[in-house]
């Protein structure tokens, strides 16, 4: 009887680590440093040092893996997710920002804003594999669930573009509305959507067509977006306004719009899509949105310059993100 019930309990202790909450990676660009969140306590458990004024990140799917972009030192960051550490910097181009990384965690994409290239990593052997050439100034990436096809902004052509992630090739090329930058890409993906900064709107495309099937006018100067409510809701955040834009994507209109830090930017969903981080560059802190209610629920304390431009929490919930 002994031995079975320390079996059920090492059994629950399983469980309990499998559906553990992820934890929320925030890059600091002020403070060269990664502020880890613990969602299921929403507060900082770890600050990590990078690179030089780090601003993009991306994490794996598991969460095993998460890779920061750092413009002042030219280079790309590896962190150990599970561990919380920082394992590797990696040599990238004159300009990396925007970044995504593979499902699987194998692959890095990090988008290169003066060479106009994407550039490819092997996070597995720490080395740059291949080179894209894009658009003018790229800045967002999504990547498709099957890690097949790659989405990137090319905010000076007011373009996004279709990469063949097995070729290394760029493919098709759709014009959206004007300086677009952050891009997501739903589960099923069958629509991408892109803010656009100096039109104010955003770009509703049909990946498989590269065309555009919807315009959403939102606030000033929309930054990033993140799907949230079983991507009924997209998330957009407006850095002039200090607020969040929130539009009904089955209906294709604003719906609500909820005041949040100072300049916000990045933003990412929960796993389960009911909680919206958003990352307040001025004011250095992530405000918590519930996307149901749309109420503010918290706002964290993080570091200087709180940017976290791409997907910063891990989509699923393992022992890996946790």
């Amino acid at each position: 009887m002994r031995h079975a019930t320390l079996g059920l309990l090492l059994g629950w202790a399983v469980v309990a680590d499998a559906v553990a909450a992820p934890y929320a990676f925030i890059t600091n660009q002020k403070g060269n440093s990664v502020s880890v969140i613990d969602t299921a306590v929403g507060t900082v458990v770890k600050t990590l040092t990078v690179g030089a004024e780090p601003a993009g990140v991306a994490v794996s799917h598991d969460g095993r893996r998460v890779v920061v972009s750092n413009p002042g030192s030219r280079s790309v960051s590896v962190i150990d997710g599970g561990a919380l550490e920082t394992v590797a910097e990696l040599p990238a181009g004159p300009g990396p920002l925007g970044i995504a990384i593979a499902p699987d965690g194998g692959r890095a994409y990090v988008a290169d804003w003066y060479q106009h290239q994407l550039l490819v990593f092997d996070i597995a052997e720490m080395r740059q594999i291949g080179v894209v050439d894009v658009g003018r100034s790229p800045a967002g990436i999504a990547v498709a669930a099957d890690g097949a096809n790659l989405y990137v902004a090319n905010r000076d052509d007011d373009t996004v573009a279709l990469v063949d992630s097995r070729r290394l090739a760029m493919t098709r090329v759709v014009g959206v509305g004007k300086h677009p930058f952050g891009v997501t890409l739903n589960a099923s993906g069958t629509r991408l959507y892109v803010a656009n900064v100096e039109s104010n709107d955003v770009s509703v495309v049909n990946p498989w067509t590269m065309t555009v099937i919807d315009t959403i006018a939102v606030g000033d100067r929309p930054y990033a977006t993140a799907l949230g409510f079983g991507e009924r809701r997209l998330f957009v955040t407006n850095q002039y306004d200090n607020t969040v834009a929130v539009i009904d994507t089955e209906q294709g209109k604003l719906i609500a719009t909820v005041p949040v830090g100072e300049y916000p930017e990045g933003i990412a969903a929960a796993p389960d899509g009911r909680t919206i981080y958003v990352a307040n560059w001025f004011s250095n802190s992530v405000t918590v949105i519930d996307a149901e209610s749309l109420k503010v629920t918290a706002t964290i304390p993080t570091g200087n310059g709180s940017r976290a431009f791409g997907s910063f929490v891990a989509a699923s919930t393992t022992p890996g993100g946790r």
